[in-house]
């Protein structure tokens, strides 16, 4: 699980959200660079092909996220 200097704001939360929520054939979701290039950096995400995947981090990460922790 990420340490918790890695909070995210709450809007990068719901990007985060976003991206996990989108099956894998469905269209390439929308959010802020500055949101994708963090959540990148932390390990939440990858970027495959222009198309952005969730990492097992990033699926524990918001489950740790729904817990309030």
């Amino acid at each position: 699980m990420a340490p918790k200097t890695d909070d995210l704001t709450a809007e990068e939360f719901n990007s985060l959200l976003v991206v996990g929520n989108v099956p894998p054939n469905g269209s390439a979701p929308a959010i802020p660079v500055a949101h994708r290039d963090r959540l990148i950096a932390l390990g939440y995400m990858v970027d495959l092909s222009d198309r952005l995947r969730m990492t097992t981090n990033g699926r524990v990460r918001i489950y740790a996220g729904q817990l309030g922790t």
